[in-house]
């Protein structure tokens, strides 16, 4: 996955440059953290939106034509967004965006699914106080998704109602980036933690080996969370799945950094 970062706003950098008061670590950031779907990118099982596909920027859904979410629909929805507050630097994680499925199995024999979507994320930081522009970073990261058939033995996940679906997302680990020579580090925390994937489940999925993502019972509604926290610190990642950075990607915010003047 290619991720892509918005520059500074030339406004925006001219402020950091003349923030330049004094030298020490920030204590405090304001946030703001933003993320929709992108219908353009969002492909079904037939191709592109169709009459049984819908693609909008905080649902994507399928099923039977003209049907109800959550009856003989399914979705992938986004809310919580967008999210904003205050974040202490090695302190405790605040909220950002949740990721819903509604997976139902009753979708007709017609029915397109989901196959692939992109989600366009925006990350904004300021230190709190500073009266600056927010920095604002964005990114792009995939979805892969497997409406799998439920059949008894075939499931590519071992699932307590065959089959669980299968979402495969591309992302970023814990990042870095530099602010007035001090380094930071940016992560989000996904509850259920994202898990590295089996081959057989990457497979399924359409997507190659060590792949990370979640699976999701059938005829149930699934809600992912992600927190955001800021660290003085890498992140000690007990396990590669259990910290994903939702692909924003920060290595691009170095240049969220104030220049000192000369």
């Amino acid at each position: 996955m290619t991720t892509t970062f918005a520059k500074f706003s030339l406004a925006a950098l001219a402020s950091v440059a003349v923030f330049s008061a004094q030298a020490a670590p920030v204590a405090q950031w304001d946030y703001v953290v933003n993320s929709a779907f992108d219908p353009s990118m969002t492909t079904f099982t037939s191709g592109r939106a169709t009459s049984n596909g819908l693609a909008g920027p905080l649902e994507i859904s399928w099923g039977v034509t003209g049907g109800t979410v959550g009856s003989n629909r399914s979705a992938l929805q986004i809310s919580n967004t967008p999210s904003s507050g205050v974040l202490v630097t090695d302190g405790a994680s605040k909220m950002a965006n949740t990721y819903t499925h509604v997976n139902n199995g009753n979708l007709g024999a017609n029915s397109v699914s989901l196959r692939t979507t992109q989600i366009d994320a925006q990350l904004q930081l300021r230190p709190t106080g500073s009266g600056l522009p927010f920095g604002a970073f964005t990114a792009n990261y995939s979805i892969n998704f497997a409406e799998t058939p439920n059949v008894a033995g075939t499931c590519a996940a071992i699932s307590a109602v065959p089959c669980d679906d299968i979402f495969v997302i591309s992302g970023s680990l814990n990042e870095a980036f530099v602010y007035d020579g001090f380094q930071y580090f940016v992560s989000f925390f996904a509850a259920p933690s994202l898990t590295a994937l089996t081959p057989q489940v990457c497979a399924a999925a359409g997507v190659g080996p060590n792949c990370f993502g979640f699976t999701t019972e059938e005829f149930k509604t699934t809600n992912v969370n992600f927190n955001l926290v800021i660290t003085s610190r890498a992140v000690e990642v007990p396990e590669p799945g259990s910290l994903a950075l939702l692909g924003l990607g920060l290595v691009g915010a170095a240049a969220l950094r104030r220049r000192k003047q000369a």
